[in-house]
């Protein structure tokens, strides 16, 4: 019999306990309240424990702080990346790239203009507007920043 995907378990509070502690790695009780505006500590140690029975986290039993155990793939965490201690959304490429283009290609476009030109540059910024709606959006509902 297989163990049950960990998307199961980890769930709105959890979740957001899961993804700070991806984040900074370590975190004590009375860290994880404050960062994530919980209102007493046992809550926090709730769903600290949580991950520990989960497998997802230990506990130091010297300075009683919670580390990662391990990092697991979750449905919520796939349309992100890690780049240091910061949860980034892939659309973030996306856009990026599309940045670059339209910029290099108004770059070569600025001496001739003409009515494709145009109609070209009205459909980049039409996509540019749309990947950075994406990516901020996605930035929004990262499971640390929602509620």
């Amino acid at each position: 019999m297989t163990s049950p995907s960990p998307d199961a378990d980890l769930k709105g509070n959890t979740l957001r306990v899961y993804t700070y502690l991806f984040r900074v790695q370590r975190s004590g009780i009375r860290e994880a309240q404050r960062t994530l505006g919980f209102k007493s500590p046992s809550l926090a140690q709730y769903h600290l424990d949580k991950l520990v029975s989960l497998g997802l986290a230990t506990k130091d039993p010297q300075s009683g702080d919670y580390l990662l155990a391990k990092e697991v793939k979750i449905e919520a965490l796939e349309s992100f990346f890690k780049v240091g201690s910061y949860i980034v959304p892939r659309f973030i490429l996306y856009s990026v790239m599309l940045t670059i283009l339209f910029g290099y290609f108004a770059y070569i476009s600025r001496l001739v203009v003409t009515g494709e030109s145009i109609w070209t540059f009205v459909f980049a910024i039409v996509a540019l507007v749309i990947t950075w709606y994406e990516t901020i959006r996605a930035w929004k509902r990262a499971p640390l920043m929602g509620s």
